[in-house]
């Protein structure tokens, strides 16, 4: 049989040299280096199970480490390198990194991944026969991932609007972004919840915003309304204390002041203003907000 990188092989143990042992299918020879052997004792003559891949100079070398993925397989694999004439650099667990070529990237460079990060690929030949990493997009390969994950646990009903769990970008779309949850789901964190722009592989809090008839998951970075309409009237009450009780700002300010002075929308700084008025810790007055016990905070 025709050696293959990316798979593993039961060769033969032909000879010794100065870098390590020479396998055979009884058509091919391979090295195994020395390196590779992971300080296992090699007799000339036995067989042994390798897997093979491609060297720094595109030869066929064998291995007895134990790769994440082989050929036309699907796993995550974390961002070692970046090249910016190649591509990134992704950990297969063995000694020779697998390539993710610029042309698997979207053409928005903000979006592209960073060391440290978690893509989602299939490992794949390119013309050459070269083993190479590309990126999963295709709904039925991410779906065949999840069910050789053991399949999605049956928890919708933990996954409450308050309760964020960990998951890692795996694919962009026009309305929003495909999220692996790491209870082993996917949901759809559309543009309008997402607090920033997201790297492919970028890992991030998420919590259900609501499950759909089909089962499937909306998603949200942003905090519950009430929890978020707290934490907004929190940051109010910090600036007008640190401007001694006055701000020239009130539920009539224009959007785009408001913006840029808060770093909130029209509607959250509304509905913030109207938890302090209601609690009794400031009052409006031509165009003004002040503290009403100033004093006392």
């Amino acid at each position: 049989m025709k050696l293959v990188t990316g798979r593993y092989h039961l060769l033969t143990v032909e000879r010794e040299s100065p870098f390590g042992y020479f396998l055979s299918n009884g058509e091919e020879d391979v090295l195994l280096h020395y390196s590779e052997t992971d300080g296992r004792k090699i007799k000339i003559g036995e067989k042994i199970n390798v897997f093979l891949y491609n060297d720094h100079k595109g030869r066929i070398a064998a291995t007895l480490a134990q790769p994440k993925i082989q050929l036309d397989e699907v796993d995550f694999l974390e961002v070692k390198d970046f090249q910016p004439k190649m591509g990134y650099f992704l950990d297969n667990q063995i000694s020779k990194q697998v390539l993710l070529p610029i042309s698997e990237l979207p053409e928005d460079k903000r979006i592209w991944p960073e060391s440290g990060d978690w893509l989602l690929v299939k490992l794949v030949h390119d013309k050459q026969k070269r083993l190479l990493a590309a990126l999963v997009k295709d709904e039925v390969e991410i779906k065949e991932y999840i069910k050789k994950k053991k399949g999605p646990r049956e928890d919708n009903q933990l996954l409450d609007k308050k309760t964020f769990i960990e998951g890692t970008v795996i694919h962009h779309l026009s309305m929003g972004t495909q999220i692996y949850l790491e209870n082993n789901q996917i949901g759809f964190l559309h543009r309008s919840e997402r607090l920033s722009e997201l790297r492919l592989g970028q890992r991030i809090m998420v919590r259900v915003s609501y499950i759909r008839e089909d089962g499937k998951l909306n998603l949200s970075m942003k905090p519950l309304k009430e929890v978020s309409r707290i934490e907004d009237a929190d940051k109010i009450l910090e600036i007008l204390v640190s401007r001694g009780g006055a701000m020239p700002y009130w539920d009539k300010t224009p959007p785009d002041i408001i913006k840029e002075k808060f770093n909130l929308s029209k509607s959250a700084f509304k509905r913030a203003l109207g938890k302090l008025m209601k609690d009794g810790l400031i009052y409006q007055e031509e165009g003004w907000t002040y503290l009403k016990n100033k004093n006392e905070l």
